[in-house]
């Protein structure tokens, strides 16, 4: 019987983990595909799902295939990027013959979807189930913690932790939870009844399933929710940019080292992720859809070849030079891209099975 209940657990983590990266991958590709057809590039084909193809169709007038193929995983668009491989087309149908601004619109358009789908999921939640208030204010204090004998309140706002300013719950969560090197103390500054108190807190270290010592408080986030579609609308918005802002502070402080890779989490992660937050419900599904969209929005945007932002990058570079970059350069930097992308997939990989083993 707990074989079978484990089974069925293992198939629909996985079916839900398969949605969610379909609706992101499919949604950004989606952004593309409009684009390019508002450009007039020739677009042979828009797929749904890889690997072999089981439905096809084609609308009258419209030269595009549009099919369905056997592994639901994302999507992928057929975009007329250059005349090789395509020598029977006219030139303004081919996307490097586009002006600049039509080039930037295709290529960034994928991403714009990307942070769309995240504000319309928001927008979903805030309306449905109420907005949640992302301020950094302090919810329930357990007894006999290190927030308890701290001093610390229900109803605190935090301000600071460790002289770095806290604007939002992200925050308290990057500034306690993502550490490089073990803490001793934690010094907080909370507004209290219009005023600023000084609390240090000394956190209780527990290790977790990859033998890592995380510290623990004792305190949890405020659950006070606003009702109604305004709120639904400024949440949308407002979340999707505090959640844009905390991917950007992650990044940086994994370039300057102040977090450590092995926070970073690939599919396996999100599966363990999907795994112990299911039981949640579907509101805390689609907020963790529309983090994810939002994730692989920024992603794109970083200026390394393979992604969106590294060809945006190497378009602009060209647009200030006045002319095409060698072509030679172009397919060893997207090499070199290709190549980085692929170790730190496989070091996120395993990296992610190390955890859960």
């Amino acid at each position: 019987m707990n074989i079978l209940m484990s089974i069925l657990n293992f198939v629909i983590t996985l079916l839900i983990l398969i949605v969610i990266l379909s609706i992101i991958v499919f949604i950004h590709e989606f952004g593309h595909f409009l684009a390019a057809k508002r450009k007039g590039v020739y677009v042979s084909e828009f797929a749904i799902g890889m690997g072999p193809k089981i439905f096809s169709f084609r609308r009258r007038n419209d030269e595009t295939l549009y099919s369905i193929r056997a592994l639901p995983l994302g999507g992928f668009n057929s975009i007329a990027e250059s005349k090789e491989g395509n020598p029977d087309l006219r030139d303004d149908q081919i996307l490097e013959n586009k002006s600049f601004f039509a080039k930037f619109f295709v290529l960034i358009m994928g991403i714009i979807f990307n942070f769309i789908l995240a504000i319309i999921l928001l927008f979903i939640n805030g309306l449905i189930f109420g907005s949640p208030v992302n301020d950094p204010y302090v919810g329930n204090i357990n007894s006999d913690t290190p927030a308890e004998k701290a001093n610390l309140k229900e109803g605190d706002l935090i301000l600071e932790i460790n002289g770095v300013s806290i604007s939002t719950w992200d925050d308290v969560l990057l500034e306690t939870r993502f550490l490089k090197e073990k803490q001793d103390s934690f010094d907080f500054k909370v507004s209290r009844d219009n005023e600023e108190i000084d609390i240090v807190i000394e956190p209780e270290y527990v290790k977790d399933d990859n033998g890592k010592d995380i510290p623990q408080f004792g305190f949890d986030k405020s659950n006070k929710k606003d009702k109604g579609f305004v709120n639904a609308v400024k949440y949308a918005f407002v979340g999707t940019w505090d959640n844009t802002l905390s991917v950007f502070k992650i990044l940086g402080k994994l370039f300057t080292g102040k977090i450590g890779a092995d926070n970073l989490s690939g599919p396996i992660g999100v599966y363990s992720v999907i795994d112990q937050i299911k039981a949640n419900g579907l509101e805390t599904l689609i907020y963790l859809t529309a983090y994810l969209s939002i994730n692989v929005a920024i992603i794109n945007l970083l200026p390394v070849p393979v992604f969106d932002g590294g060809r945006i990058l190497l378009l602009i570079i060209e647009k200030i030079l006045r002319r095409k970059l060698n072509p030679k350069v172009e397919i060893i930097l997207n090499n070199i891209g290709a190549i980085l992308l692929i170790i730190l997939m496989i070091y996120v990989a395993f990296n992610d099975i190390f955890k859960l083993v």
